[in-house]
């Protein structure tokens, strides 16, 4: 640790001042954009898609008032996002990191109709971390899965992350070229787990032809301290170059200096050899050391949900090791192109998470020493011309094995809830193909199809609240789970700066197994069955006014046959010792996305962002007591955010560029509630109201160069219970008409209002 310490603070200082953060791809305008075809592997991996005159701080270039085009790649092709005849939104590496925006959940926050980003507790059990980012990732009321209490991690996700083409990549969250956020099922392009979207996340690439550094130093409040760069080196001029960047993260907890204190070491280096037009290779290796805290205070509602008392409790202590080898290589035989992805990835993690309050003491230990992904991926696809049908296929190969302990002692008790050891297996192979037909220049067809086939494979041991111990074993433990699905759309240009599409997509999620406690104290066997979802959309992309006026949306209806989760818990009454069942419930949730971008005079741009979702439940069946509402909890009917950006130029190189915005939504559950406590009046406690934060930033561009920027996020300091929070346990008064007992206990609230300065130079 402490070489890599010492490496990754040399790389850092030698590069500290940079920043110039990755650009957004813009090309201006009035441009000739890139065709529809899959071509996204068609330039080296060093070039961008365009590289047109920007601003130097990476925002929109000042030369005239009209919106510039944003080159993307989320469809597996060079495009612009407007002539993109999908619900896609783009989030450029820099702004991000100027606005204070590196966790994926801040980025992600006025994307429409996504909530969340990517996880950092188990959903399964008191917290701990997870090797699945995606976890945490609702796109359009889609939940992700959840396995049962106690089980393993690496439960197959509804949504999926790529970093750098890489399946659950791993440093997305620093030297950011670009985050593309694409909804819907996007199965016949990507290779697993996109069953309700992908987030695409490119970070910078090396470039052979000069040199390069750029790096960030940030201070805030909570003792953040921030340090990231990136160095690239040209070893042969346009044929060799080699990209180090690195991060460093520190920040006391919110609410106890050490409990929720939280620190990364991470550090990538990617090298990039074209010795020819027509052949690339990237390696690259990155790893990411993480530690976290658990305790230090206990929250707990008090007579109101809206009041708060705080206890001071222990500390637990959590780590978390990430290290990924990975390769991308491009060779172009003309007719067609060919891509190869090979990338392997390793987790270790070894937490005591501590639990001090009233609704129950405990202490979890969770020990994974061995989880190691293995990832395959082939892409083939025509080679960019002036043919009417295009397209690509491609084949993923995934393997994960895994080996995790996972204990949960009760002190009240004075046992465990469980004992847990799982070794895993999980096998997956896919194989997708999409082609574009053009009917007439303003007409285009597309189709997909993809197939699907896992196999999971379970030896485990566990032991529930009454020490009786079952195993898994053999055929016992496999299942396997195999499913076709498809994509269809058509575009039509209503004119070369209006679009309107419509398709119809589907999507498959393989299920699991796992041994948990039921409903009479017993272990039992809990299997999540494979899960799929039917996607309608609608939608129209337009420029106005001279490309000064941008409106884009979409209207989407998703048929989710079988939600399913192994995490109902049978014994609400008792919530220091739950039972679990496995319960599949039909969702169906439909909506409205619109993105608004306009500006009026040259330095000046507002933009507005909103999305309604009506996400619903099915029938429940026997299990309707378990639910008191058949709405979707953590899934706010309408959200979005209102922006202003405007740049004031000092003279000479300087500008003064200012931006402000009002995020919001509106009230909705935030957790589930069994009908037995609605009618007892705990609703309110599972419900937070409708809320608006307010975020500034100011950047002082002295030049080229050199930027200082301040921050403060949730300028008023607004505190609510953040979704996620269940009720432990109601207790009726014993006044008549007396208030109601509720009990809740967690270590944090939503986030406090955070300020800080970022300097960043470049090279």
């Amino acid at each position: 640790m402490f070489k890599f310490s010492l490496l990754l603070s040399t790389s850092l200082l030698a590069c500290f001042a940079a920043a110039a953060p990755a650009f957004a791809q813009d090309v201006p305008a009035g441009a000739d954009t890139p065709a529809a075809s899959p071509q996204d592997d068609a330039a080296p991996a060093s070039a961008s898609p365009a590289r047109a005159a920007r601003a130097p701080d990476g925002q929109t270039p000042v030369d005239g008032a009209a919106l510039q085009d944003i080159i993307v790649t989320a469809e597996r092709r060079f495009n612009t996002a407007q002539k993109t005849a999908a619900a896609i939104s783009v989030r450029p590496g820099a702004e991000m990191l100027r606005q204070g925006r590196y966790e994926l959940k801040n980025i992600l926050e006025d994307v429409p109709g996504v909530v969340g980003g990517a996880a950092s507790t188990v959903a399964t059990s008191q917290g701990s971390g997870t090797d699945n980012p995606a976890a945490g990732l609702v796109i359009r009321g889609v939940q992700p899965n959840s396995g049962a209490g106690g089980s393993a991690t690496s439960t197959s996700s509804t949504a999926a992350i790529y970093v750098d083409d890489v399946y659950n990549g791993i440093g997305g969250n620093y030297d950011i070229d670009r985050v593309e956020v694409l909804r819907g099922p996007q199965g016949t392009l990507y290779g697993r787990s996109a069953t309700s979207g992908v987030v695409a996340i490119q970070t910078g690439a090396p470039d052979a032809s000069a040199i390069s550094m750029s790096g960030t130093g940030e201070v805030g409040n909570f003792a953040l301290r921030h340090l990231t760069g990136d160095v690239n080196i040209p070893i042969i001029q346009d044929k060799l170059a080699v990209r180090a960047s690195g991060n460093l993260y520190k920040r006391d907890g919110y609410y106890s200096a050490q409990g929720g204190a939280v620190s990364s070491e991470a550090f990538r280096v990617k090298a990039l050899f074209t010795p020819t037009d027509n052949f690339s290779a990237l390696i690259g290796y990155a790893q990411e050391f993480n530690v976290t805290h658990s305790g230090g205070v206990s929250i707990r509602q008090g007579d109101s949900p809206t009041d708060f008392i705080y206890t001071p409790q222990e500390v637990g202590t959590g780590r978390n090791h990430f290290r990924q080898y990975w390769a991308n290589f491009k060779l172009d035989l003309g007719p067609v192109e060919v891509t190869y992805i090979p990338a392997v990835r390793t987790w270790y993690q070894n937490a005591t998470i501590v639990a001090r309050g009233t609704v129950f003491n405990a202490d979890q230990t969770i020990v994974t020493p061995d989880d190691k992904f293995v990832t395959h991926e082939l892409r083939i696809h025509s080679a960019p011309n002036d043919s009417k049908f295009s397209w690509q296929t491609g084949a993923m190969y995934y393997r994960n094995t895994l080996n995790t302990v996972n204990n949960l002692y009760n002190l009240d008790l004075g046992r465990f809830l469980f004992k847990d050891t799982t070794d895993k297996t999980t096998t997956a192979a896919g194989v997708f193909a999409e082609g574009i037909y053009a009917f007439a220049p303003t007409t285009r067809l597309t189709a997909g199809v993809r197939y699907d086939y896992t196999k999971v494979a379970v030896t485990q041991d566990y032991t529930s609240v009454i020490g009786t111990t079952a195993t898994l074993r053999g055929d016992q433990g496999v299942r396997k789970f195999n499913n076709v699905t498809y994509k269809a759309r058509i575009e039509h240009d209503l004119a070369p700066r209006n679009l309107v599409y419509a398709s119809i997509s589907t999507g498959f999620s393989p299920g699991d197994i796992t041994l948990t406690t039921g409903q009479d104290f017993q272990p039992v066997v809990q299997t999540l069955e494979a899960e799929t979802l039917t996607a309608y959309e609608v939608g129209s992309k337009n420029r106005f006014l001279n490309d000064r006026l941008q409106i884009n949306g979409a209207l989407f209806y998703y048929d989710y046959a079988g939600y399913q989760t192994a995490q109902i818990n049978l014994t609400p009454e008792n919530p220091g010792n739950p039972t679990f069942r496995t319960i599949t419930v039909p969702l169906r949730s439909y909506g409205a996305e619109l993105e608004v971008q306009a500006r009026p005079w040259a330095n000046g741009t507002f933009s507005l962002n909103a999305s309604y979702t009506n996400a619903r439940y099915g029938d429940f069946g026997i299990y309707k007591t378990y639910f008191s509402t058949q709405k979707v909890s953590g899934v706010p009917p309408l959200q979005g955010n209102v922006a202003y950006d405007h740049r004031i130029p000092l003279g000479g190189e300087a500008t003064l560029a200012l931006r402000g915005v009002v995020r919001f939504f509106t009230a909705h559950d935030r957790s589930r509630l069994t009908q037995e406590w609605a009618d007892l009046g705990a609703g309110p406690y599972g419900h937070v109201n409708s809320q608006a934060l307010a975020d500034f930033n100011a950047t002082l561009i002295i030049n080229p160069q050199f930027s200082i920027t301040g921050y403060v996020r949730n300028l008023t300091d607004n505190r609510f219970l953040p979704d996620g929070w269940a009720i432990g346990s109601v207790t009726p008064s014993m006044t008549p008409g007396g208030p109601l007992q509720v009990s809740t206990d967690r270590a944090a609230l939503s986030d406090p209002r955070t300020f800080g300065m970022i300097v960043s130079f470049r090279y």
